[in-house]
């Protein structure tokens, strides 16, 4: 029962909080604003309504619209360069998971100096500029971490910023409104990584009793709101509650962990520009799978929390579970890994073994193999 919980966000939720961003920056005393996002964001309906309630409280702002998917060291390095250039005081992340990290490193750049190489898995020397997430799909939950994933495009992996008290965020902003018109797609894999990790966070070796509330009630929420966001985008009650469970289970796996889905989809994507929610929902039920002997009783949470009344043995609520998963997922008709095109099979040994150094790998409910790994990725190819 040792453990340490940390949260510093302030999240706001509700429909139409997008308006109220002038107001809440003003509260950080801020006068010039970086409004980091991709180029879909840029010159858009959603900016101007930043842009006009920044304007209305007297703060400057522009654009940095330089967000890949998987986002790259150099475009935060360039974003910093900007900031620092432009004496910005205030960073507002707009988008999905890269948008939200690569705002951090930005922010972490300005007042830490140095490239994101020189921050790789070490704490930061000053706390980052203040900043502002808003969160345009239910996902990565970034919005409340301490950790930004950016790609290394030298060394072709996948480094961390974390720092628990220097990089977490200091408002979330949760506008469901934003994620009315998501896609299909941007609906059903960002999702399926918020059910990632919450149920890797409630069962991964260093998980906690808050954390451990907070995992479950978000897997209840991403069940019993995922399919209706997905087949009835303009639901707007399915969409808060997407948004929030994205968040609460942002607090759980940072405050706990992720494990092999992760430490696998992590070194995929560092491989392949392939969607991370994605990649997370093709691996999900295999892993699943490989690790529900390792405690029976944990998963059978699990399978209650999606729905599955108790039934005669863990095992057997378990494997309930699972089942559960596996038909969601089946209702998202993801294409498998091999139909995104790039992977090949002659891969999957040599990315078993990069798996296996990620320390995500070490702090998975039960003990990881390379050939655990090369089975799981065969799953996911031919699903």
């Amino acid at each position: 029962m040792n453990f340490q919980f940390n949260h510093q966000t302030r999240i706001i939720s509700g429909a139409g909080e997008l308006d109220n961003v002038g107001d809440h920056a003003h509260g950080l005393s801020a006068t010039n604003a970086l409004i980091v996002c991709d180029s879909f964001f840029k010159g858009s309906a959603v900016m101007a309504r930043i842009q006009r309630s920044l304007s209305s409280m007297g703060i400057k702002s522009q654009e940095f619209a330089d967000v890949q998917p998987n986002p790259r060291d150099y475009d935060c390095e360039a974003g910093a360069k900007l900031a620092e250039e432009q004496n910005v005081d205030l960073v507002i992340a707009l988008g999905g998971g890269s948008a939200m990290d690569e705002g951090k490193a930005i922010a972490a750049l300005v007042t830490n100096g140095g490239t994101c190489s020189d921050w790789d898995a070490k704490p930061l020397a000053q706390h980052m500029l203040p900043i502002i997430c808003i969160p345009t799909t239910a996902g990565t939950g970034s919005e409340v971490t301490f950790c930004a994933v950016i790609d290394d495009t030298e060394r072709h992996f996948k480094m961390a910023f974390q720092d628990e008290v220097n990089l977490i965020p200091t408002i979330a902003l949760l506008d469901p409104e934003l994620t009315l018109t998501l896609p299909a797609k941007a609906t059903a894999g960002p999702g399926m990584d918020v059910m990632t990790h919450a149920i890797e966070a409630y069962t991964c070796k260093v998980h906690n009793p808050i954390s451990d509330a907070l995992a479950l009630q978000a897997i209840r929420l991403v069940h019993e709101n995922l399919v209706q966001a997905f087949k009835s985008p303009q639901d707007i009650t399915a969409r808060e509650n997407m948004l929030v469970a994205s968040s609460i289970a942002g607090m759980a796996f940072i405050n706990a962990n992720v494990g092999s889905v992760h430490a696998l989809s992590e070194t995929i994507g560092a491989l392949h520009d392939f969607p991370h929610g994605l990649v997370n929902a093709l691996l999900l039920v295999p892993t699943i799978e490989y690790n529900l002997d390792s405690n029976w009783k944990r998963f059978a949470d699990i399978a209650e929390a999606l729905g599955v009344s108790q039934l005669d043995s863990a095992e057997e609520t378990a494997r309930a579970g699972v089942e559960v998963l596996r038909q969601m997922i089946r209702q998202f008709d993801l294409p498998n890994l091999k139909e995104l095109g790039g992977l090949n099979s002659d891969e999957f040994v040599g990315i078993s073994e990069k798996a296996m150094k990620n320390d995500l790998t070490l702090d998975n409910s039960k003990t990881m193999t390379a050939s655990a790994y090369e089975e799981i990725i065969e799953k996911a190819y031919n699903l």
